[in-house]
C-alpha cells in the first residue's frame, strides 16, 4: 500500500467517525422527543426521524466502502 492509499484510507475512517458521532447525536435527539411523548406522527419526530435514517444510510453505505477498500489491501479487520 502506498502512500495515497494509505491516505485514502484515514479519511475514509475519519469521516466514519465523525459520521458516527452524528448518528449517535441524531439518535440521542429523536430518543428526548420521544421521552418528551411527542407523538410519532409529530413533525418534530418525522424531521428528526428523517434526519436520523439519512445520516445512518450514509455511515451504512460508507463503512461498506470502507470494509471494501481494506479488503483491497487485505488489511486486518482488528
Amino acid at each position: 500500500m502506498n502512500a495515497k492509499e494509505k491516505g485514502k484510507l484515514i479519511r475514509q475512517a475519519s469521516k466514519l467517525y465523525t459520521l458516527g458521532v452524528t448518528v449517535e447525536k441524531r439518535r440521542n435527539k429523536l430518543r428526548r422527543l420521544i421521552e418528551k411523548n411527542f407523538s410519532y406522527d409529530s413533525p418534530q419526530i418525522k424531521k428528526v426521524l428523517s434526519e436520523f435514517q439519512t445520516a445512518d444510510e450514509e455511515w451504512k453505505r460508507l463503512e461498506q466502502e470502507h470494509l471494501q477498500y481494506r479488503a483491497q489491501f487485505e488489511i486486518d479487520k482488528h
